[in-house]
């Protein structure tokens, strides 16, 4: 059995079409702004608390959305518009870490807003992924 190297132009062809690059731009952002969020919240939540527990804790408060609603978040992604899904909980997603900032800047000194903030980010990113992996299919003709 042979394998066929692809070119580099075959290997890009998707970033050809307008859609997919639209796409892959805003999700490759919104998991750079993502990661960047979870970076900056673990570091304010260890020195807050200099408790590995509570590192523990972020993980959990935006894990455990996902975890339940995982059973919601297909159908609605399937029953209603991906992208106005995919829009909405970015602006959900970008409203938490408005809040987060806010939060910071007012000296906050308690994790507990932090956790409910994060739960509210989890709970915009349950509902983004679904949405979105599910348009991806959609934006490249085969």
């Amino acid at each position: 059995m042979t394998v066929e190297a692809s070119s580099p132009d075959q290997r890009y062809a998707a970033f050809r079409h307008k859609a997919f690059l639209s796409y892959w731009t805003a999700r490759f952002l919104t998991t750079f702004a993502t990661m960047i969020v979870s970076v900056a919240v673990g570091w304010q939540i260890y020195d807050l608390t200099r408790d590995p527990f509570d590192l523990g804790i972020v993980g959990i408060v935006q894990f455990l959305p996902s975890l339940l609603l995982v059973l919601v978040t297909g159908v609605v992604a399937d029953r209603f518009g991906r992208r106005l899904i995919m829009a909405l909980s970015t602006v959900i997603e970008a409203g938490c870490a408005l809040v987060l900032l806010y939060l910071t800047l007012r000296g906050l000194v308690s994790p507990l807003p932090i956790f409910v903030v994060l739960a509210l980010f989890g709970m915009a990113r349950a509902f983004f992924g679904p949405a979105s992996s599910s348009l991806f299919a959609n934006l490249v003709p085969p």
